[in-house]
């Protein structure tokens, strides 16, 4: 069996990162005129996507304030895994010839610091953890024949690791950033904890430093083209739904509750500077699917790039 020589992914550490620490705001003038691209529309989920113009992007950073999820109780077990098929998850992504998509998505969690079972598909989704998907590709050689595939990698942290759980409230840094070419790293940190008792209390089960978690670091994972060629970035608010993906959308009383992008920035070098440029409404292309009565959408903040977003199918006409 041969290989291309891909290296799927880096250490969170392999190279030095600090440029995407603190970045300098920038000029939109900067950006000259930028062309929106019409995107396809994806069945199988109920999804709000924002979509930046084709440009030498370094990647995207965000702070966003976690809404909070009410599944559709008759949606329960319908797989016989004991788990609601309805999904949220708030996440940015990239593309320049392979798509990445990562962020934070509803999961399994451990209720205390007892690890001594193993989590499976019913135990509960008490909130957030971080997600990374990348594709890149492989080649493989059998009976004189060679063939080039694409490798789908969807990864989540630990749920031992109590310091990545996030809870509706918490307001969260998010960035993805090119710190080599064709690679990406995500980056999450907590900017304010939430004050939901409920949350602050399952928090406080964990015992960590000061009740604050960790700021997390993504391995540096590949995602060809980023860093080199032009490409195209997102943000997202979902409720994805299991086993059906690409399939039409299926009706669910699960909702989300308001999610506030609080800012969204689009990293990008200028004049040998890295700066971030807020991504505002001129800047965006605009997906609600199925149907656009499923959201309820709120100006806040637009000159940072920012907006609430709810997620609520059970208003829709939708019919499938």
């Amino acid at each position: 069996m041969l290989k291309l020589n891909v290296v799927p992914s880096l250490d969170s550490n392999y190279v030095d990162t600090s440029m995407f620490d603190e970045v300098e705001i920038g000029d939109l003038k900067d950006l000259g005129t930028l062309k929106l691209n019409v995107q396809p529309i994806f069945l199988g989920a109920w999804y709000h996507k924002v979509v930046a113009p084709i440009d030498n992007w370094l990647g995207l950073e965000a702070e966003i304030e976690l809404g909070e999820f009410t599944p559709d109780e008759k949606r329960f077990n319908l797989d016989g895994k004991k788990r609601y098929m309805d999904n949220p998850g708030v996440y940015v992504g990239g593309k320049a010839d392979l798509e990445s998509d990562c962020g934070v998505g509803y999961n399994i969690m451990y209720d205390s610091t007892d690890t001594s079972y193993q989590l499976d598909q019913s135990h509960p989704k008490l909130g957030y953890r971080p997600f990374w998907r990348y594709i890149y590709k492989d080649r493989v050689e059998k009976d004189g024949c060679i063939n080039v595939i694409n490798v789908n990698s969807w990864n989540v942290t630990n749920p031992k690791e109590f310091g990545y759980y996030y809870f509706p409230g918490d307001v969260i840094r998010l960035k993805v950033y090119s710190p080599i070419p064709n690679y990406l790293q995500m980056r999450i940190e907590v900017v304010k904890p939430t004050t939901i008792e409920k949350y602050v209390n399952i928090r406080k089960r964990y015992h960590l430093k000061n009740d604050m978690p960790s700021t997390f670091y993504s391995p540096i994972f590949s995602s060809e083209g980023q860093g080199v060629k032009k490409a195209e970035f997102k943000r997202v608010n979902s409720i994805d739904q299991f086993g059906n993906e690409g399939k039409p959308t299926i009706r669910t009383n699960a909702k989300m509750s308001s999610a506030v992008w609080h800012n969204c920035y689009l990293y990008k070098m200028h004049n040998g500077k890295l700066y971030k440029y807020p991504f505002v409404k001129e800047l965006q292309y605009v997906i609600n699917a199925p149907l656009d009565d499923a959201f309820t959408i709120e100006n806040y903040n637009e000159n940072s790039g920012g907006e609430k977003v709810s997620i609520h199918p059970e208003t829709s006409k939708y019919d499938k």
